[in-house]
């Protein structure tokens, strides 16, 4: 079993194209180290967003040589595995291939849920001294500074996840963590799902069949069915 770790920086939030793809070599097995990183540059067929160029900073003229986005990018041969930070976000930019995979941002959220924020700057910040972190993101949202701080954090949750021996194993781990544990919506925001399935079946059924939310995200469909 084989898994790369990939970032993506695009066109904006509206249907997004890829302007800049970075990914790790495959990695046979759930391990720390470094990894070797190639970048990808891709010019798109729709303008860049303000937003995204305020947030990753590449420019028009940083692309208007690059091939063109084909729209879709097919994974190295053997991957089984992608590996991203709200890994869903990436996997729907590429194209959506047929790929398990492993969300570090929901494991995050389930290993430190004390953090105020699991962004993979807070992390940073929150795993290393503080000018080390200031120095790591000099460069963030740049997708192979972003790979490399998603390695980094993956190698904190393997440490966190010492019976984790493949990446099957980590699969699983970050599918259980997809799933909500407390609503993050509504009246009942903050509150144990568990519980209001037992006081307010009304309501669980509601957001299962009327709530957009709950019915066009499987994870949140399984905490309301009890299913995690």
């Amino acid at each position: 079993m084989s898994a790369i770790i990939l970032d993506t920086e695009t066109t904006g939030v509206d249907e997004p194209e890829v302007i800049q793809l970075a990914h790790t070599t495959l990695i046979a097995a759930p391990r720390s180290g470094s990894y070797s990183i190639q970048v990808l540059h891709f010019r798109p067929t729709k303008p860049i967003s303000f937003g995204a160029m305020a947030t990753h900073h590449i420019i028009p003229a940083d692309v208007e040589h690059a091939p063109r986005w084909p729209g879709s990018w097919d994974l190295p041969g053997g991957t089984e595995y992608l590996i991203g930070h709200n890994v869903d976000y990436d996997w729907k930019a590429i194209g959506s291939p047929h790929v398990a995979r492993i969300c570090t941002l929901a494991l995050a959220r389930s290993l430190w849920p004390q953090l105020d924020s699991h962004s993979l700057g807070a992390l940073t910040y929150a795993m290393n001294e503080p000018h080390v972190a200031r120095s790591l993101l000099r460069t963030a949202h740049d997708a192979s500074t972003d790979v490399a701080l998603t390695a980094a954090v993956l190698d904190q949750i393997l440490q966190r996840l010492p019976l984790v021996s493949t990446w099957h194993d980590l699969w699983k781990e970050s599918e259980k963590a997809r799933v909500p544990k407390k609503f993050w919506f509504g009246k009942y925001e903050g509150r144990d799902i568990a519980q209001i399935r037992r006081i307010d079946p009304g309501y669980i059924q509601w957001c299962l069949t009327k709530c957009d939310q709950v019915t066009g995200d499987p994870y949140a469909q399984k905490a309301m069915r009890g299913e995690a």
